[in-house]
């Protein structure tokens, strides 16, 4: 999954929704203020990486409504939890801004 925060456009939209083994944020034409403006609620940018909200970053998601890929997903957040990529409050996982 990739979060693609597009300054040139104005949009945020996930490209490669169906790769669940990786996670990242890339910024197109935008700096990490920009970027953070753009993405709203979505997330906030911590120096390399930003911090998604998970029931957003899920919704993003052109398969959202897939019941497998939702699984799939979940399992992905879990995962996450496991290695420390979410946050104390359990609301957000972080990715790489690549």
């Amino acid at each position: 999954m990739i979060v693609v925060v597009d300054g040139g456009t104005g949009s945020v939209a996930m490209s490669e929704p169906e790769n669940l083994r990786g996670l990242s944020v890339e910024l197109r034409a935008c700096d990490p203020a920009q970027a953070e403006t753009l993405l709203g609620d979505l997330g906030r940018v911590d120096g390399e990486h930003v911090w998604l909200d998970i029931p957003l970053l899920k919704a993003l998601s052109p398969l959202a409504g897939d019941a497998a890929w939702a699984e799939g997903f979940d399992g992905v957040m879990s995962y996450a939890a496991s290695k420390g990529w979410i946050d104390d409050a359990g609301t957000h996982v972080r990715a790489h801004i690549g």
